[in-house]
């Protein structure tokens, strides 16, 4: 029995060519702490792919704990979302804000794409 919120392989972008595709066709939306690119898909449900630099949020412990976070904001969402190849990059601003507020943009972003992508 699968667990509908489980973040499986199939959920992910993985390969290059993947992540250069959303960069290159995809719509994007922003704010201080994240820029989301987004790009329809055939897998018939969302995937993500996280872009999380050191330059922008520093040493690895910083950088594993955010996407942590990111992950779960997804598995939650990818229920309410179509059917999207999902990026997410880092902007400087994610280095030291509170997980509130990486929610609070995170949430507000995925809402964005969600209507933008109808």
């Amino acid at each position: 029995m699968q667990r509908p919120l489980a973040f499986r392989t199939q959920h992910r972008l993985r390969s290059a060519p993947e992540f250069e595709r959303v960069y290159r066709q995809g719509i994007r939306a922003g704010d201080a702490l994240f820029g989301i690119s987004a790009l329809k898909n055939d897998h018939g449900h969302a995937r993500l792919g996280l872009s999380i630099g050191a330059k922008a949020v520093g040493n690895a412990v910083r950088r594993n704990r955010l996407r942590r976070v990111l992950r779960e904001h997804f598995r939650h969402a990818k229920i309410e979302l179509p059917a999207l190849d999902i990026v997410i990059t880092a902007r400087p601003g994610a280095r030291h804000a509170p997980t509130e507020a990486v929610s609070e943009s995170i949430v507000r972003l995925l809402s964005q794409i969600r209507k933008r992508c109808r």
